[in-house]
């Protein structure tokens, strides 16, 4: 799993003789994956062709060396790897040294990316912890509640996470009145109250399930809550929800999934996962928009946001990593370094290491921030 503590790690790494980072998206759901020579195979043998020509033109011998011997094994141990190894994608970190830090990815990464440097190639794997931020599902059926955690792709089951209805020693009074009108008024009342029974206490274990499911808030690390149930039961269960929850809850689905495994469960919401994400992501670049158009802190545009990075003062920055910030080669601080073509990896990294959060986002799925040129920022002050 890419923890925080992983990801800082990484981001802030001192700098070494040579860094591969393979970001290989091995989906077997993409189409593109299920030909015998499958796009991410494709995609890694051309970055690694590319790289080893970049390398044998220049003057380095040893690094030259290095990345021959790296090469072989890094295209042999990706093939061998086995389907439940290789997930829905693969994320390996090695250098000429003999370090090696490989994890398999249940939510797939944007696109391939094979990148030789000096440092570990961090932006897609921050993507992956922004999208797959711990998640809590709450599955709401008539006789149970279910809890169950997605953290970037992967779903659990925490103790103690099922409420069931409970009605003591009250059952259904079932078969014929028989033939004496009061019997049948008996049996009438009987199942009202039964109904009443039930009801009363289906109530109380949506405000049990909901009280409980709010306190692990916290515990969990849950960002977001994610509500799937069918019409009138997820309106009763919304009415009890402390607002702890409330404020969190960024997607609701009408579906019966109370019953069903974790895997399928994940595999079942992953999308609306994925929706609440994008509106986010573009809420955060209109609110920076808006600020900084009215001399709040924020910042639009590589030249502020990169300033504002160099001097710790970027709380949330938006970027787009696939934009060519080579127009703002010279308005680079000197604490952020690096050729032109790295600008938005180096700026990922700067934020990291001062505690920022990185949404990574397409300027295509966002105007504003395609408006700001590909790079904008929140600010602490």
């Amino acid at each position: 799993m890419l923890t925080h503590a992983v990801l800082r790690e990484l981001a802030t790494a001192a700098p070494r003789r040579l860094v591969i980072s393979v970001h290989a998206r091995t989906d077997p759901r993409d189409p593109a994956n299920t030909g015998s020579a499958p796009a991410w195979l494709i995609e890694l043998r051309n970055g690694l062709r590319a790289i080893s020509e970049r390398l044998e033109s220049g003057n380095d011998r040893d690094t030259r060396l290095a990345f021959r011997d790296l090469r072989a094994r890094i295209e042999q141990d990706l093939t061998d790897l086995t389907p439940a190894e290789r997930a829905r994608s693969v994320a390996w970190i090695l250098d000429a040294d003999g370090y090696s830090e490989r994890f398999s990815l249940q939510l797939p990464l944007r696109r391939d990316r094979i990148v030789a440097d000096t440092k570990p190639f961090v932006s897609p794997l921050v993507d992956i912890a922004d999208r797959g931020a711990p998640t809590g599902v709450v599955l709401v059926g008539g006789e149970l509640v279910r809890v169950v955690q997605i953290e970037q792709g992967e779903a659990t089951e925490p103790e103690n996470s099922s409420f069931e209805l409970t009605l003591g020693d009250w059952r259904p009074f079932g078969g014929s009145a028989g033939g004496s009108p009061a019997r049948g008024r008996l049996v009438t009342s009987h199942e009202e109250q039964f109904r009443s029974r039930v009801e009363t206490q289906r109530d109380r274990l949506f405000v049990t399930a909901a009280t409980e499911t709010a306190i692990r808030l916290e515990a969990l690390g849950w960002e977001r809550i994610a509500l799937v149930a069918e019409g009138q039961v997820a309106s009763r269960f919304r009415d009890v929800l402390p607002p702890s929850m409330r404020e969190r809850l960024i997607a609701e689905a009408d579906l019966n999934l109370v019953g069903e495994a974790p895997p399928v469960i994940a595999d079942a919401i992953e999308p609306l996962i994925e929706g609440a994400w994008q509106r986010r992501s573009r809420g955060l670049a209109e609110l920076a928009d808006d600020r900084a158009r009215s001399g709040g802190a924020a910042t639009l545009g590589a030249q502020e946001t990169l300033g504002a990075l160099a001097e710790g003062r970027v709380d949330h920055l938006l970027i787009d990593p696939d934009h060519d910030f080579s127009s703002a080669a010279g308005m680079i601080p000197p604490s952020i370094g690096g050729p032109p073509d790295m600008l938005a990896e180096r700026a990922v990294e700067v934020a990291i290491g001062t505690g920022a959060q990185v949404t990574a986002l397409a300027t295509d799925a966002s105007e504003k921030l395609r408006d700001a040129g590909g790079m904008a920022a929140l600010l602490r002050y």
